[in-house]
């Protein structure tokens, strides 16, 4: 028997699926990578990949979780290449440029840059896991499919991630 338009699944609308997620990865990428220059690039590079990549879904949650993979593999990616090099640049002992203090130092915006130079120290994937889990606010598991991890892995990245936070006085 052949199936007819009303037994198969709808798939979801491409253009729609990204524009909706779009606002939600960069967010994504920004607390992950702490620069929103570097975080809009990954998001392009990422979209770039959805699209050329695209298959059809038809649960908006699995395209969601499929973008947000692309972008967490990115941005892990980028914080790899991103530590080697400082390392290299400080072997070379070339200094890196100094940040831009704001004119207006809120104590918000103060707590936010010294927890964002504490997770910066910790490793990849422990930084990975805590921007997802505490900062973009995704559950134990959205968390740990997108970072490919089982649970308990997943629990002991972030248990670590939050000791070290804590030992650094940022939380």
């Amino acid at each position: 028997m052949f199936a007819t338009a009303q037994t198969l699944p709808a798939t979801l609308d491409r253009d729609a699926v990204l524009a909706s997620t779009r606002p939600g990865l960069e967010r994504l990428a920004r607390r992950l990578v702490w620069d929103d220059e570097d975080a809009h690039d990954l998001v392009q590079s990422a979209l770039v990949d959805a699209l050329s990549n695209w298959r059809p879904f038809t649960q908006p949650g699995d395209a969601e979780a499929w973008l947000r993979r692309l972008v967490t593999n990115r941005a892990l990616s980028h914080l790899r290449r991103r530590r080697f090099w400082a390392v290299i640049s400080s072997l070379m002992r070339v200094d890196p440029p100094a940040p831009e203090a704001p004119d207006q130092a809120a104590e918000r915006a103060a707590h936010l840059r010294a927890l964002a130079r504490a997770v910066e120290t910790l490793s990849a994937r422990q930084a990975a896991a805590f921007s997802l889990r505490y900062l973009e606010g995704l559950s134990l598991d959205e968390t740990a499919e997108a970072l490919a991890l089982n649970r308990g892995t997943l629990r002991v990245h972030l248990q670590r991630a939050v000791a070290a936070l804590r030992a650094k006085g940022v939380l």
